[in-house]
């Protein structure tokens, strides 16, 4: 059985994208990238839809929306520049795009791009696209993990993350100690998104007893720069996004403990933490010594979720 590394220097960004501004958005991945790795980081996560910045236009059609025009595949330019820096500095970036299908001009999904020391290695399509993410992107069917000297590193993207906790603890069953969480998630007043986004990333774990890294979106989502406007003044609108990106994971004495970050932090800023992956036991999912078994019970999962798919509401939906 291979014996993975447990000490790794894990980056996450409070990043504040442009929309639909790609060219800019991709320097400053890259500038960022090179400046983690230099500080010494091993892994580094950016936001969802970090490549093209995150809101929907509700009153543009379908083929004109900015996701769509601006995405690309996974041959594109943009997953080729960050491979060559990854490439350069032997390091992990995880970043939010647009992507487009190959073989479907006109499919484009919310994903995740995952670069290594050895360049592109693949991309997660967000399974449970959230609100107006639908009006531009398909779901996403396959879960996505990937290899490295500290184990199998899991991926899944906000909404996935707060209310689909299956997501996780299926990484954790499969041997992932560290789960990544790309996201763009902020709100008004009548949404406690501090709350939400704590609440889900505590929750993940509590039950699969391993480390996220998290990385938000921060500022307004879009700029009217030519009326003089700035992330701070009213000429800026869209989303408010909230920063607040962090580490987090199991601590001593099963604590839940916060390793970096702040989720008060609205700053475009990077933090960074040396953590030690012994500490995720992910203990649900070993043999237990008085049972001889697994206390997670994958094949009572199936049956419940079969009978699910029979009622009369679900079997609607069966693929």
């Amino acid at each position: 059985m291979r014996k993975y590394e447990d000490i790794v220097n894990v980056a996450v960004v409070n990043f504040r994208q442009v929309w639909g501004s790609t060219e800019s958005n991709l320097a400053r991945i890259k500038g960022f990238t090179k400046q983690a790795a230099k500080r010494g980081a091993d892994i580094i996560v950016f936001p969802e839809m970090a490549l093209t910045g995150y809101d929907n236009e509700t009153d543009v059609p379908y083929a004109y929306k900015m996701q769509l025009r601006d995405a690309q595949t996974t041959d594109g330019d943009a997953i080729a520049e960050i491979s060559a820096v990854t490439k350069m500095y032997g390091v992990y970036a995880v970043f939010g795009m647009a992507e487009r299908d190959k073989e479907k001009n006109d499919v484009v999904y919310n994903s995740v791009a995952v670069c290594g020391p050895k360049g592109f290695i693949g991309t997660y399509r967000k399974l449970h696209p959230a609100l107006e993410e639908q009006c531009w992107c398909t779901r996403g069917d396959e879960p996505f993990m990937f290899d490295t000297q500290w184990g199998p590193v899991a991926v899944g993207i906000c909404y996935d993350s707060y209310n689909f906790h299956e997501l996780a603890r299926y990484y954790a069953a499969a041997g992932a100690r560290l789960y990544l969480n790309p996201t763009a998630v902020g709100g008004g007043p009548f949404f406690d998104w501090k709350e939400y986004y704590m609440t889900g990333l505590k929750q993940i774990v509590n039950s699969a007893e391993i480390f996220v890294a998290s990385s938000n979106l921060t500022g307004f989502a879009k700029i009217d720069e030519e009326a003089g406007g700035s992330n701070d003044n009213q000429k800026s609108h869209g989303t408010r996004f909230g920063g607040g990106s962090i580490i987090l994971g199991p601590g001593v004495g099963d604590k839940i403990h916060i390793y970096a970050g702040d989720v008060d932090s609205e700053e475009e800023k990077v933090f960074m933490e040396t953590i030690d992956l012994s500490l995720a036991t992910r203990r649900n999912f070993k043999v237990d010594s008085i049972t001889g078994r697994p206390d997670y019970r994958p094949d009572l999962y199936i049956k419940l979720n079969q009978k699910l798919l029979e009622t009369e509401f679900w079997k609607q939906f069966k693929e």
